[in-house]
């Protein structure tokens, strides 16, 4: 099982409840507001015109807090509302910080609360989880030890440039075709750092396209967590290797027939099995090469921080460039979730301040050893 410690399975205190296990209440009320709108009535449900994924991100969870109420046994066929109470809600937030949740982690789980509080019970005051919220937010930020992990694009495309040269020397074969595919996927990623679910479901005519001799990656807005379409050039630089791909490498993952074989279609990466690669798998690959090459997990999303933390030391004229690169709307987003620059450059001004204090601590007590050595050899030369 993929996820370390908390991979599926292995964590069912911080596991979110299907919808499929909630009490019938609750059930009822997710489905009638999920409820499509009637063009004729104009009527629907209240989450009816919001995207699929941001009505996932709510339902995972509220499952979440399901599961802190069955864990205490108070999952019971009460009124959804009536199970939300500021008391209840204080629990479920010290149970997040014993199982080691961040500041920012906890006031997600805080804010998908709130939100389907409204759905069960849109006639109360739900202001107080707000409250609890905010001060969640107010507190000092929990430390991030990212920076740790960081490496920069130009290593990670190397990478993915090696992994691609050492498949050529084993063509037609299914270990070359998924080393290859490998390569290109990280080699992309390193230049086009791309959220894991956008470069996961990439399918050919769709999102990746040949225009005028050249190829373009194409996001519709419906595709995008911003809601804004976007679009990408495919670097020049793996053009070449994206035509061996699809001449060589994918045709032979698309024919086998695994144990987990689903229809491939368009989808540009195909698994070992012949099947689309799933967003986990994609996470897995990305994540063993690099702890392999490097000595250290670097997931497909601090791709994206390497991306905009590179072009911040390496060119920073032209750093507000990490904005439309990583699909932000401002670039205030960006320099806040993204750019490490700050962080790294702070830390290494610390070591290498370290390091000086140590050498001059070094060099006095190598003064006070000759120092001692000669005045006892004058003294025996007496």
């Amino acid at each position: 099982m993929s996820g370390g410690p908390y991979g599926r399975g292995k964590a069912p205190e911080r596991a979110c409840l299907k919808p499929g296990l909630w009490p019938k209440d609750d059930k009822r009320r997710w489905a009638q507001a999920l409820e499509p709108e009637d063009l004729l009535c104009e009527s629907g449900g209240t989450r009816a015109d919001h995207r699929p994924i941001s009505n996932h991100a709510i339902e995972r969870g509220y499952g979440r807090w399901l599961t802190h109420l069955a864990r205490k046994g108070r999952l019971d066929e009460s009124s959804p509302a009536e199970r939300i109470t500021p008391e209840e809600v204080k629990g479920y937030i010290v149970e997040l910080e014993q199982l080691g949740n961040r500041n920012s982690t906890i006031c997600q789980r805080l804010s998908e609360l709130g939100q389907m509080a409204t759905i069960m019970g849109p006639e109360k005051d739900w202001a107080f989880i707000k409250r609890f919220k905010s001060k969640i937010r107010a507190r000092a930020a929990t430390p991030s030890r990212k920076y740790e992990r960081l490496v920069g694009a130009t290593e990670l495309y190397a990478l993915g440039l090696n992994l691609m040269s050492q498949a050529t020397t084993r063509l037609s074969s299914r270990r070359s075709a998924l080393l290859f595919r490998d390569g290109l996927i990280i080699a992309l990623l390193a230049l086009r750092p791309l959220r894991r679910r956008n470069i996961t479901d990439l399918t050919l005519g769709r999102d990746v396209i040949s225009v005028a001799g050249t190829w373009m990656i194409v996001l519709s807005s419906a595709l995008t967590k911003t809601h804004v379409a976007l679009e990408y050039d495919w670097p020049k630089s793996l053009v070449e290797a994206l035509d061996e791909y699809l001449r060589i490498h994918r045709p032979l993952l698309k024919g086998r027939r695994g144990r987990w074989t689903a229809p491939a279609g368009d989808r540009l990466w195909v698994s070992a099995d012949g099947s689309p690669l799933t967003q986990m798998a994609l996470y897995d690959r990305v994540v063993f090469w690099t702890r392999k090459t490097f000595g250290k997990s670097v997931n497909p999303h601090l791709f994206r921080d390497s991306a905009a933390t590179s072009l911040a030391i390496n060119d920073p004229v032209h750093v507000l460039l990490a904005a439309p690169l990583l699909g932000h709307r401002t670039f205030k987003t960006t320099e806040r979730h993204y750019i490490q620059a700050q962080t790294l450059e702070a830390h290494s001004k610390f070591t290498g301040k370290l390091c000086q204090l140590r050498r001059a601590q070094e060099i006095d007590e190598l003064k006070e050893i000759d120092g001692s050595s000669w005045s006892s050899q004058g003294r025996s030369g007496e």
